[in-house]
């Protein structure tokens, strides 16, 4: 699934942007993490990470049919 540059936008127009995935080392390992951003109204936009299977399992159902 690619997600670099998809949005969602929820009935209350909240967004979820993906902005990137990139594979990161933790723990000696290395995992593909997705960058994303959530606009909620007219806050500023929280920029946060999460490992990609992380991000697919939660947040995946929302980008399938795009």
């Amino acid at each position: 699934m690619n997600l670099i540059g998809r949005s969602f936008v929820f009935d209350d127009g909240n967004v979820i942007e993906v902005i990137q995935v990139k594979n990161r080392e933790v723990d000696n390992e290395t995992y593909p993490w997705v960058t994303y951003q959530i606009y909620q109204g007219n806050s500023l936009p929280r920029k946060l990470l999460m490992k990609e299977d992380e991000f697919i399992n939660t947040f995946g159902h929302l980008f399938e049919n795009k």
